[in-house]
């Protein structure tokens, strides 16, 4: 058997968001990448993140839809 393990996911290395993080904010009601890094205290910096943040934002609504 495989140990299972706690891995923790950092979407945004820049500002050090976790997915955690943007999961819990998404299910606040919050629907874009961009007003989830503005509630969490900064802004995207490089941008790279911002389509994953973005599925796990969508993901969330599914989700809270269904």
């Amino acid at each position: 058997d495989i140990p299972v393990r706690s891995f923790v996911m950092y979407v945004c290395i820049c500002n050090g968001y976790r997915e955690s993080q943007i999961r819990a904010i998404a299910r606040s009601g919050v629907k874009s990448a961009h007003e989830a890094y503005e509630l969490l205290g900064d802004i995207p910096d490089c941008g790279t993140c911002l389509d994953l943040a973005q599925e796990i934002i969508d993901e969330e609504q599914m989700a809270k839809a269904s």
